[in-house]
């Protein structure tokens, strides 16, 4: 059950974000009927695929893997019909970055 609602997730980030599963599939360097394989549930990610996810789209893995619903997207338009590979690695560099900075800051507040 639990892989289902991450699949869910999976599609419901890549649809708010209006990627095309074209556009994901060559971010995480595997076939488009690989992300419709994991939208499905007929398949399962690997760890090197959550963390492109994550990174991409800016959310934990327990958001992804639907343990906790807490998601506070990084405001990073995907609008354009022409974007890149390129561009989809460097927004999750970044992403993976101010990730990283909240998780600082959670740590010291604490």
């Amino acid at each position: 059950m639990e892989s289902n609602k991450n699949n869910v997730r999976l599609k419901q980030l890549r649809k708010e974000s209006k990627m095309t599963q074209e556009q994901m599939a060559k971010y995480l360097g595997v076939d488009q009927s690989m992300i419709t394989k994991l939208e499905n549930g007929t398949r399962s990610l690997n760890v090197t695929l959550i963390e492109k996810i994550c990174n991409l789209f800016g959310c934990s893995e327990a958001y992804l893997f639907g343990e906790d619903d807490t998601y506070i997207p990084l405001n990073f338009a995907f609008r354009s019909n022409g974007i890149q590979t390129e561009d989809l690695e460097s927004i999750a560099a970044i992403n993976k970055i101010v990730m990283n900075i909240r998780y600082m800051n959670e740590m010291i507040e604490d």
